[in-house]
């Protein structure tokens, strides 16, 4: 039991902990550019509720997801390429994952459509223009 505790003391101060923290910076960080590619608005009872638009890496057409916008052109979620739809909200640091199935599908839950609303495609550059007017 002594030599244990005679041990134990020896190599107790020996063991040592080593930390290593990094900033996080733009060395850090992995950018991806995008551009959008096609928009649609979502119209429930006559009423447009926000609309979703398709980014693409450029090039490569499998590397996509759909930005979710309310009327004013915030974006509120995202659904991506697998449609996987997921909500933004306030003062949370993680999304609520709604559920998967269609693009559509998911654009619908994260505006809170009913099951009477519907797609209509609208031109990227003429969503562009009313978004640039509203903010």
């Amino acid at each position: 039991m002594r030599t244990a505790l005679v041990v134990l003391l020896v190599f107790l101060p020996a063991c040592r902990t080593t930390t290593t923290s990094r900033l996080p910076g733009p060395e850090s960080v992995s950018i991806t550019r995008t551009k959008p590619v096609r928009a649609w608005e979502i119209w429930d009872s006559g009423r447009c509720l926000g609309s979703f638009v398709r980014f693409e890496e450029p090039g490569k057409p499998d590397r996509a997801f759909y930005s979710v916008r309310n009327r004013e052109g915030q974006e509120i979620g995202i659904v991506d390429i697998d449609g996987r739809a997921w909500r933004y909200r306030v003062h949370s640091s993680a999304p609520d994952w709604l559920g998967s199935g269609t693009v559509f599908e998911g654009a619908r839950r994260i505006l809170d459509g009913s099951a009477t609303a519907s797609p209509v495609e609208v031109d990227v550059e003429k969503l562009r223009e009313i978004l640039g007017r509203t903010g």
